[in-house]
């Protein structure tokens, strides 16, 4: 049954394939019809989801590029062994230096006691992480260091909790203004951590 209904079909695809008639207008009229119908349709939902997944993948490397330098501060402050921090001078929020004044001296280990830990050195060593413009853009730059990302930091801050300066213990406020040349609305993003 179903062998004869393919072996039917065939030959009238065959006898459709080699007739020599051409297309009558009405069903050129009807293919035109469906395809403008169609077409702008299947048009729009490509176009649509392009700038969808264009936008999706600008918002991801936005929030990439906050995080990378947020991550870069830490390691770098993790590293540096800062005791307090100051506004820098004239800075509008975009400035901030951490200052290590003194360092710990340690004796060196002998076979009758450990370590010992002897008086502090004045050190007045600071370093310092700030809001830069580079090419046009905004980026952070700790210690001289420019963090360099794909994204503009124009607009970003940096400010703590303390009420007078230098500080010793405070919380550490990162605020992020993130945007790409090729998006129109900018990312704002915190980030916090304490000493």
């Amino acid at each position: 049954m179903i062998k004869n209904t393919v072996q039917l079909l065939m030959e009238k695809l065959r006898a459709k394939i080699s007739d020599n008639r051409g297309v009558t207008l009405i069903e050129l009229l009807l293919t035109l019809t469906i395809s403008a119908i169609l077409l702008p349709v299947t048009y729009g939902a490509v176009i649509t989801g392009y700038k969808i997944y264009e936008k999706v993948s600008i918002d991801a490397q936005l929030r990439e590029d906050a995080d990378y330098v947020s991550a870069m501060v830490m390691k770098n402050l993790y590293s540096y062994p800062f005791d307090g921090i100051d506004q820098c001078s004239g800075s509008t929020g975009d400035c901030m230096n951490f200052i290590n004044s003194s360092e710990k001296k340690v004796s060196p280990y002998n076979d009758k006691s450990f370590y010992e830990v002897e008086d502090e050195e004045v050190l007045n060593d600071n370093q310092s992480l700030q809001l830069v413009e580079v090419d046009g853009k905004g980026q952070w730059s700790f210690n001289g260091v420019i963090l360099t990302t794909s994204s503009d930091f124009k607009g970003s801050s940096v400010s703590s909790s303390c009420t007078s300066y230098p500080c010793k213990d405070a919380i550490i406020e990162l605020r992020y203004k993130v945007s790409h040349p090729n998006f129109d609305k900018s990312l704002y993003l915190e980030s916090s951590f304490g000493f």
